[in-house]
């Protein structure tokens, strides 16, 4: 039994990763008794298993997954939330009874009710943010886990240290809301390196350093 593979090493399609079948784990197929890679990605070797975390992946909706959308259309009884990933989420309309106003346009955060064969339903009420100002950022769904941290471990980072409230939707797009838009841009630059280098070593340092280079006094200062 062997492995031909490390943790967090990046991998492309058709990759043998191991001689051994019982090895295979998500993302992963067996020919010939061997596993090989189904797509490109990060290997995770979790479970006694080869996993891989795929580089890219559209967004599937799950009951109360957070998630951070666009008002897109605006009917009697809901409005039409773009979620992307051509999916669209269904918002109930509470008409008159809601002292929040919402029109097309409009960046809201909330969670999902509810996902089948008949549409995406997401929570209003008390669940439902509407989001005035700051920066929206759009990154890949399978790297928002690792945006987040071990029980929000890098996400206390993100906010700690630039003051900044980070609105994190699961199905890619995260809402930044600060006191400048130098803080949330210093932000936004930090998601982005956590989104290119998730399968490296030693990224909490990485970011935390970053986000005290680029915040000084509330401005950004210049890289060496």
């Amino acid at each position: 039994m062997s492995s031909y593979v490390h943790d967090r090493e990046v991998v492309t399609p058709g990759q043998i990763l191991s001689n051994d079948h019982r090895l295979a784990g998500a993302y992963t197929y067996v020919y010939g008794g061997k596993v090989y890679a189904a797509v490109a990605g990060i290997i995770q070797l979790r479970d006694s298993k080869i996993n891989i975390l795929p580089a890219k992946s559209p967004y599937k909706p799950s009951e109360s997954d957070p998630v951070v959308g666009i008002i897109i259309d605006s009917k009697p009884s809901n409005y039409e939330v773009d979620l992307g990933w051509h999916l669209v989420g269904f918002l109930h309309n509470p008409g008159r009874r809601s002292r929040m106003r919402l029109q097309i346009g409009d960046v809201v955060y909330t969670h999902v009710k509810h996902s089948g064969i008949r549409g995406v339903f997401l929570e209003g009420g008390r669940e439902l943010v509407k989001i005035d100002r700051g920066l929206l950022i759009r990154v890949s769904p399978v790297k928002v886990p690792r945006i987040i941290g071990k029980k929000g471990s890098m996400l206390q980072i993100l906010n700690s240290e630039s003051g900044c409230k980070i609105y994190v939707g699961r199905n890619g797009l995260i809402a930044v809301v600060g006191e400048s838009p130098e803080r949330e841009f210093a932000v936004a630059s930090a998601i982005k390196m956590i989104e290119s280098e998730s399968h490296l070593p030693g990224l909490t340092e990485r970011v935390t350093h970053h986000l005290r280079k680029k915040i000084i006094g509330g401005e950004i200062v210049g890289e060496d």
